[in-house]
């Protein structure tokens, strides 16, 4: 998801200044040369290093994660994990609460396991609405999670 993406670069910039500020109230009249653009041009290049590693990351789990609605199951690869979700074995769904981890807290409980699909691909909302009509006669859907799902669909 493009939103959650620019999310997690706006995390992390956050976090850095904020440890530049707490860095510059409690050490800046201890270490005085690096006051001012010294201690500045240490954390721009922190966020740069950390905004390309970040970016590096998601679009490694983007590359690595595939997700396929078969007729009888949801097929998951991520890397070199494989992992099959038959329909029949889904129980709950429900819209779980939202954290950093994730921008989109549809989350399942699958043969007495919780299960919540990666946040990072761009068709997550959609893969949702589809996997939900799948399991319909299955699992116990949480009333008004299709209306919410389907106010984020393209």
């Amino acid at each position: 998801m493009i939103i959650f993406r620019n999310i997690f670069y706006v995390a992390a910039t956050l976090v850095l200044i904020t440890f530049y500020f707490i860095y510059d109230f409690v050490f800046a009249d201890r270490i005085t040369w690096l006051k001012g653009t010294p201690l500045q041009a240490i954390f721009l290049f922190l966020e740069i290093v950390i905004l390309y590693l970040a970016k590096k990351y998601v679009d490694r789990v983007i590359e690595q994660t595939e997700y396929k609605l078969t007729s009888s199951a949801l097929e998951v690869k991520m890397g070199t994990n494989h992992m099959t979700y038959r329909y029949r074995d889904f129980t709950r769904a429900y819209y779980g609460t939202v954290d950093f981890t994730g921008a989109c807290p549809v989350t399942y409980e699958v043969a007495g396991k919780t299960y919540r699909p990666s946040q990072y691909l761009d068709n997550v909302w959609e893969m949702h609405q589809e996997l939900l009509k799948k399991i319909r006669p299955y699992a116990e859907i949480e009333e008004g999670l299709e209306s919410k799902i389907s106010a984020f669909v393209r």
